[in-house]
């Protein structure tokens, strides 16, 4: 029996791995796996892994917009604004950030 296709892992490229994965840590939350040489894995705590890898294997194609769910949708905010991070303001339940590379992702609130 086959499974049917599903989101497993979005990467963010970087010159500066370790700034990204702070930034990642510091406005969601999320909890890195065990080092690896060339990326920062983060648990996938129920949806796709979340990877922010060297920028030597970035593919030179536009990519997607991916979105992160949280408990806390303000407070989520709140830590973005701190980082000067958010772009715009909470919508309908979401907001996008930018990341300190300018990639735009959008952040919801689990329902």
């Amino acid at each position: 029996m086959s499974r049917p296709s599903a989101l497993t892992n979005v990467f963010g490229f970087t010159d500066d791995r370790e700034q990204l994965a702070r930034f990642f840590e510091d406005v969601l939350g999320l909890r890195r796996q065990p080092k690896r040489d060339d990326s920062v894995w983060f648990e996938p705590e129920g949806g796709a892994t979340f990877t922010v890898h060297d920028r030597e294997d970035e593919p030179e194609v536009p990519g997607f917009v991916p979105w992160f769910h949280v408990a806390d949708l303000a407070a989520t905010f709140e830590r973005a604004r701190a980082r000067d991070a958010n772009v715009g303001e909470i919508r309908d339940g979401y907001f996008f950030v930018r990341d300190p590379d300018g990639r735009v992702f959008g952040v919801r609130e689990w329902r």
